[in-house]
């Protein structure tokens, strides 16, 4: 459908549908066909597809939208980013009873995940990622912490994220990284990029 007079928001079933549909226009983007579309934006079940109006037009963007697959891509493909975790935060335990492992068994089985960026919001730089086989909703917490360190990793409903910069959340922290996810002085500030596949590995 319309969104402006300069983007399309296209709507899909799932989460799944939306991550397959945005690979197909990232791809499309680098065709003679698709060279008009500026910008992808995703989200849950939506991708908002902004384009130049002297380049193409509403109705060409819609088609190209309808003409990608919805089937699901595999996650083997690409280049990783391995991001170093300490599993050691407040909610560990917590999380750890909700999903009935113990510590080692709840670590080994997120750093055996592949994870991928399905989308980005909330802060600059902060990543929702899921993984084929993380289908459990983890609940968040029943009153939101007015202050989450850099850093933390947490999870909530039956994603992952890491919080980029000392904000608010209510996710249920289970560790934390120093990776640096988000820097307005370099070339590429977001490190999480929609698309990102991540691997935790666990730091002592």
């Amino acid at each position: 459908m319309p969104a402006g007079t300069t983007a399309v928001l296209a709507e899909v079933a799932d989460l799944e549908e939306m991550m397959a549909l945005y690979r197909g226009l990232q791809q499309a983007r680098d065709t003679p066909e698709g060279r008009g579309i500026t910008e992808l934006v995703p989200a849950v079940r939506t991708v908002l597809i902004e384009f130049d109006a002297a380049t193409t037009t509403a109705r060409r963007v819609a088609e190209i939208a309808a003409e990608q697959s919805l089937a699901t891509v595999s996650d083997d493909a690409g280049e990783v980013l391995t991001i170093q975790a300490v599993y050691d935060g407040v909610d560990l335990d917590a999380t750890c009873e909700e999903l009935g492992m113990t510590r080692a068994s709840f670590v080994q089985w997120h750093t055996g995940l592949s994870w991928r960026v399905a989308f980005t919001g909330f802060a600059p730089g902060f990543g929702y990622l899921v993984a084929p086989g993380h289908t459990a909703s983890i609940p968040r917490l029943s009153e939101p912490r007015t202050r989450v360190p850099a850093g933390s990793i947490a999870m909530a409903d039956h994603f992952t994220g890491i919080y980029p910069s000392e904000s608010p959340g209510g996710w249920r922290i289970v560790g934390h990284t120093d990776h640096l996810l988000f820097d307005v002085d370099r070339p590429e500030p977001v490190t999480l990029m929609p698309g990102t596949a991540v691997r935790f590995e666990e730091r002592p």
